[in-house]
């Protein structure tokens, strides 16, 4: 795993430029800074990705949200500026739910937020350990997030499952997969599984990488022993309700991947659309357009681009 040091970005300006004729004075569509470490879902109810955070050598709090035709910055209030908290949308409750992430003061944060889509309200509620760069899901089934590992202050590495069914945090499990963090998680709906894939034990220049795959019925975690993407960590997943799969992009144990793989519960398949080479992107289904929304990442530098995958093509959306 090669873990490479935050590079500064500079962000984009939104500016008014005037034409040399009298004309009005034209304005340029506002977007989200390219940032590092981003936290992002999708709001099935008002049909918007929502993007908190990130860092650039400044940490950020903006809450940005993608409506399907342009961004908006939608609040600056809520959460203190953080890299890389954990964020899932609550189907039964109605709102995203954001746990932890790190300041380089702080350390690595453990509140929990919600966010209703008008404004975000901390949870006055005892959880888990502080943490960044985990993984946050919802299962539908059972109606409850689920946390899994992380990274604590320090660079110690977790590998506890958590479950916040909004009132309160329950810790379920502490085995099951290897301490972990940069790994991917996603909730097969179809299946009632929240699978896990990857990862790393170190954040360190070219430290190893995982290339497991694990399922959490609810109860217990079980190792799914099948063929599948090579080892990597910074890997992006979600399930796609239309063909019915957990779908993984980018990562990488070296150069970013640009590789979509799909998981079925038996076997994972190599699709033959490439995306773009990514690390630590957010992917997030978009129910309405039968889409998924795959947002951010980095190559050499973060990336604020959006693009979709339907079916077997992805197209870059904006900028």
């Amino acid at each position: 795993m090669r873990f490479e040091a935050i590079l500064s970005a500079v962000p984009l300006a939104v500016l008014a430029v005037a034409t040399p004729s009298a004309r009005p004075a034209s304005t340029v569509a506002p977007l989200p800074p390219p940032l590092y470490s981003v936290g992002a879902a999708f709001d099935e109810r008002r049909g918007r990705l929502v993007v908190f955070g990130g860092y650039d050598g400044t940490y950020h709090g903006d809450t940005w949200e993608w409506d399907g035709a342009q961004w908006a910055l939608a609040t600056s209030a809520g959460p203190s500026p953080r890299n890389a908290p954990q964020l899932a949308y609550d189907e039964r409750r109605q709102r995203i739910v954001l746990f932890g992430g790190d300041t380089r003061s702080e350390g690595a944060l453990g509140d929990t937020w919600e966010y209703d889509g008008t404004s975000w309200k901390q949870v006055p509620v005892a959880g888990p350990p502080g943490r960044s760069t985990a993984q946050l899901v919802y299962d539908s089934r059972r109606g409850r997030v689920v946390l899994f590992g992380g990274a604590a202050t320090g660079g110690r590495m977790l590998s506890d499952t958590w479950e916040y069914d909004g009132i309160r945090w329950t810790q379920r499990a502490d085995s099951g997969p290897a301490p972990r963090t940069l790994h991917g998680m996603a909730y097969d709906a179809a299946r009632g599984r929240t699978v896990l894939f990857g990862g790393t034990a170190l954040l360190a220049p070219n430290a190893p990488s995982f290339g497991d795959t694990w399922e959490w019925d609810g109860s217990r975690w079980a190792r799914i022993d099948v063929p599948g993407p090579s080892a990597r960590d910074h890997v992006a997943m979600a399930y796609d309700p239309v063909s019915r799969k957990v779908v993984l992009h980018g990562g990488g144990n070296g150069p970013p991947s640009a590789e979509s793989w799909a998981y079925d519960g038996r076997a994972w398949t190599r699709l033959t659309a490439e995306g773009p080479p990514r690390r630590f992107a957010m992917l997030a289904p978009d129910v309405r357009n039968r889409q998924l929304l795959l947002y951010g990442g980095f190559d050499r530098s973060p990336s604020n681009e959006l693009w979709a995958l339907a079916g077997a093509a992805w197209r870059r959306v904006a900028p």
